[in-house]
């Protein structure tokens, strides 16, 4: 995360602050450092140094400045900083009566030396600059001549720079904060998922995650712009979905003045370019703006400032503007009569539909029903497609342009369905406090209830669809009774009742045509329903039906949700591999096209094939894919679900940090739905078993034992929780509690064929059997179960059970027979990295007789989610830009993590994180077959 100061307010920069307590930690111990801090105007140079020294009260801080009019000034930086101590003052006085002297750097520096070094005896001292591109050279050369002579002096210097301006700095100051000797730390933008935050201390509630990427886009991430707009556009307009934000008065007035002094033919170019927008053509700009003498106009625009060529398109193709705000304080600046002229003529040159349908909006001054008609077709044909946020936009401006009440509150209901649907919660939910003048209806009723399941409010859900079917009319207007049934199958699904959304699917199926969105939704519902109902089969084959019949259609809906139930019945059918190939396309597709629910599935059940796979490097991005989208867009429902992915590599692990903040964000109570209950439940459990704590266990699942629902929770494969319960049953010594229970469950998952739930309950039953002294049943037990599980590619799976029955056998005194399931358990844990297991195994293996082979000191329980993430992905060779990517953060944040991940692991490169993991994955054991 990055940050910004306000007042009292700063966010984030938590990576940067570590390194500055680093090298402030150095300068403690004797080792004197120099920190160039580089960031454009307004990045937070400053304010992360304020952030520093106002944790450090027994530093003596000389501060100084930099002026632009006074870069001329010999030695003017150098009297702010003496000027801070009266001590060292008169020491710069070669002659008293002179404030300053004019004298050579060198000596001007011996004294600064000397005044330093007096203050250093009694405690650190941080010297800091501001703005030192803009210090006149005499004191930049007196600052280089002191710092290349501390030695073990107590002295930190920091030094706040603009990259624009660098050459003035001396390539002497520059090499000592490029090296043993200091840090360069380059400021990134504020990252858009910081701006509620920061918006929260400034006193802007619920600012939703579209406002702040808008806002990130529109001032490029600067804190000190998005600080002042956030102060300065009243707090309404955040709750827009796509608010119209301005300048800041202070860069608009700027921009003003550049203007005022354009020619009549660039301010004309410029004026079209604001409202024809980015990347604008040479071509139409001439002609929207009436300009003959195209170059010289583009010319003059350029050389104030105002206007850029674009870069990546060859020859004089695209003009666009130097900054986003640029154009907004050129757009601000136009009067009524001037936008609309330029609107009407920018919807004429335009070719694209949504564009020229935005500008005619625009220059609308009255209601225009035919322009609604068309804004509502255009909305109706994006929605088809699955974009749901362009048909938000095209709702919300019919509605405005709409003459009668009726009218513009249905399109309003139209436009928070579409927001729901293009992810956007936080928006939706801020559009819907509208509603409560309404007059209640089941589209109404149906759309607040479809916003309650996503927000995770069980019993407003149940109550909105339920009253929004009884309103729901299916003969006058099936269109809007199946979009009832298919939240209540939606709603359903969270209460895993496959029974139910089977019913309510079937409904809404019969109620739709085949080209309505809501068909194929409900056909996604209808497989996995019957899946949770107990005939995944038969969920499987209706989704075959269904791609088979959207294929034959000349212009087919999405089907990205009939693939994610696809590859998550697969998944729990124990076609791993097939699942995954269904799962890794479906997941990037609905991200793509900004189908946020569908996403965050895919990517949960991605992350539970790798990891089932024994590819755990490779589960990790999907898993924080699915949290990083569920902070931005609010599905509260699914937080649970996406954390549950996330532990499951750290926890196995042994990364204990990183697992326990997802078990802590993955927390449900009780009134939850049944989905989230569960989610978490499991997700605190896995935590708990890697630490080999069946208390904690069977305190995790207790929750998910007392559900009132069973249908889904107990099916087998959906929710496997059932070996983890019944193995903490036995090492709790409930014996007596756990025959009743795993018989049930066995049978279920035999009557299923679901081989990897069989093997996972025959472990328990083989460990059951052990610990109540009946060695032979329990040796069965551990063979059915290794049987079943030798053709599936679950190698975790596959160790748990060998190292349950190699534990049994030693125990038993069968110790040659134990140490060949233990070694070949340790062999695929040591392969999956699991410390934790592989720490159970060596000890098992010496009590057989065999000394444990070397381990690597590597030890990763101490990194973060996000930080075990990044080494993950860096470990296996991307570059920052890729897992930047994969990961949905800033290239700066990535080597921010960097940083963390090499102090926190005593590592120095990437190429010594690849190493380690290596040696961990390449550990050898001695042979078995050797010991006695």
């Amino acid at each position: 995360m990055q940050a910004f100061s306000h007042t009292n307010s700063f966010v984030g920069r938590t990576a940067e602050l570590a390194v500055l307590k680093e090298e402030l930690a150095a300068t403690r111990s004797g080792s004197p450092r120099v920190v160039l801090i580089e960031g454009p105007a307004g990045i937070g140079k400053s304010a992360i140094i304020d952030r520093l020294l106002a944790a450090e009260p027994d530093l003596t801080v000389l501060r100084a400045a930099g002026e632009r009019w006074e870069a001329f000034v010999a030695f003017g930086v150098v009297d702010q900083l003496m000027r801070s101590t009266k001590v060292s003052r008169a020491r710069l006085l070669a002659d008293r009566q002179r404030s300053l002297p004019v004298e050579e750097p060198v000596g001007v520096g011996q004294r600064v030396l000397e005044a330093i070094e007096d203050l250093e005896a009694t405690s650190p001292v941080v010297l800091v600059v501001d703005d030192v591109h803009w210090a006149d050279l005499d004191s930049l050369r007196a600052l280089l001549f002191v710092t290349r002579r501390l030695v073990d002096a107590r002295v930190l210097t920091l030094l706040a720079e603009r990259p624009e301006d660098a050459q003035r700095l001396p390539e002497g100051l520059r090499r000592l904060a490029d090296g043993r000797t200091g840090r360069t730390i380059a400021l990134a933008p504020l990252p858009a998922a910081d701006i509620p935050v920061l918006a929260g201390l400034l006193g802007v509630p619920a600012i939703s995650g579209r406002a702040a990427r808008r806002l990130y886009e529109h001032t490029g991430g600067n804190p000190l712009y998005i600080t002042s707009l956030l102060s300065e556009v009243p707090q309404d307009r955040w709750k827009s979905w796509e608010p119209v934000l301005p300048a800041p008065r202070t860069f608009a007035a700027q921009v003003i003045r550049r203007i005022e002094a354009c020619s009549p033919p660039a301010r004309r170019l410029v004026e079209s370019a604001a409202v024809l927008g980015a990347h604008a053509t040479l071509a139409d700009l001439a002609e929207m703006a009436g300009v003959e003498e195209i170059i010289p106009a583009l010319e003059e625009a350029t050389e104030l400032n105002l206007l850029r060529l674009v870069d990546d398109e060859p020859g004089l193709g695209g003009v666009t503007f130097v900054h986003p705000l640029v154009r907004a304080a050129v757009h601000g600046r136009l009067g009524p009569a001037r936008l609309v002229d330029l609107h009407l003529a920018a919807a004429r040159l335009v070719q694209d539909e949504a564009a020229a349908l935005h500008h005619r909006v625009m220059a609308a001054t009255q209601p225009d029903p035919e322009l609604v008609e068309q804004l509502s077709e255009f909305a109706r044909n994006r929605a088809a497609e699955g974009a749901w946020a362009t048909a938000a936009s095209a709702f919300l401006e019919a509605a405005r342009l709409s003459g009668g009440r009726e009218d513009r509150e249905q399109l309003l209901l139209k436009a928070v369905d579409a927001m729901i649907g293009a992810g956007d919660l936080q928006q939706a939910e801020a559009f819907a406090e509208e509603f409560v003048g309404f007059q209640p209806n089941a589209m109404s009723q149906a759309t607040q209830g479809y916003l309650a399941v996503l927000r995770g409010r069980l019993a407003e859900a149940d109550e909105l669809l339920r009253a929004a079917w009884e309103s729901a009319d299916s003969e006058a207007d099936p269109g809007v009774a199946a979009v009832v049934c298919q939240r209540l199958a939606l709603h359903a699904v969270g209460r895993l009742q496959g029974s139910e959304v089977a019913r309510w699917s079937r409904r809404a199926i019969d109620m739709s045509s085949r080209e309505d969105p809501v068909r194929v939704e409900a056909e996604a519902l209808l497989g996995l329903g019957l899946g949770l109902h107990g005939d995944l089969a038969g969920g499987l084959r209706s989704y075959e039906a269904v791609r088979s019949e959207l294929t034959r259609m000349p212009n087919p809906p999405p089907d990205d949700r009939v693939r994610m139930a696809t590859g998550w019945l697969r998944l729990v059918d124990d076609d791993v591999v097939g699942a995954r190939a269904i799962l890794a396309p479906t997941a990037a597709a609905s991200f793509n096209a900004g189908n946020v629910r569908i996403a965050v599935w895919s990517y949960v059940w991605l992350a539970h094939t790798d990891f089932a796979l024994g590819a755990w490097d490779d589960a990790t991005a999907p898993a924080s894919r699915a949290v990083s989208l569920l902070q931005e867009t609010g599905h509260e429902w699914l937080r649970p679900l996406a954390h549950l992915a996330a532990i499951l590599v750290p926890a196995a692990r042994g990364a204990w940090t990183a697992a326990e903040e997802h078990a802590q964000l993955a927390g449900a109570n009780p009134g939850d739905y049944e989905l989230m209950q569960v989610a978490a439940g499991l997700a605190r459990a896995h935590l708990a078993v890697a630490r080999a704590d069946h208390e904690g266990v069977l305190r995790a699942l207790e929750p998910v034992v007392d559900l009132a629902l069973r249908e889904g929770v107990d099916e087998p494969g959906f929710w496997p929780w059932q070996d983890l319960y019944g193995d903490a049953l036995v090492s709790a010594g409930r014996l007596d509690e756990v025959d009743e229970f795993l018989s049930a469950h066995e049978d279920a998952a035999a009557r299923r064929g679901r081989r990897s739930m069989v093997a996972r309950l025959a472990r328990v039953r083989g460990r059951w059997a052990a610990a109540r002294g009946d060695i032979p049943a329990a040796e069965a037990a551990f063979t059915r179960g290794l049987s079943d599980i030798a053709p599936l590619p679950l190698p975790f799976q596959r160790a748990l059970l060998e190292f349950a029955y190699g534990q049994v056998l030693r125990r038993a005194g069968q110790r040659r027979a134990a140490a060949h399931q233990l070694q070949g358990a340790r062999d695929r844990f040591s392969r999956l990295q699991a410390r934790p297991y592989l720490d159970r195994c060596d000890r098992e293996l010496a009590a057989c007789g065999l000394a444990p082979a070397k381990r690597s000191t590597f030890d990763p329980s101490r990194l973060t989610a996000q930080e075990s993430a990044v080494a993950r992905l860096v470990a296996m060779g991307m570059g920052n830009r890729q897992v930047a990517s994969e990961l949905f953060i800033s290239i700066k944040t990535v080597q921010f993590h960097l940083t963390h991940i090499y102090a926190k692991l005593n590592i120095n490169s990437r190429a010594e994180l690849a190493a380690q993991f290596r040696d961990v994955e390449g550990e050898e054991e001695q042979d078995p077959g050797s010991a006695g």
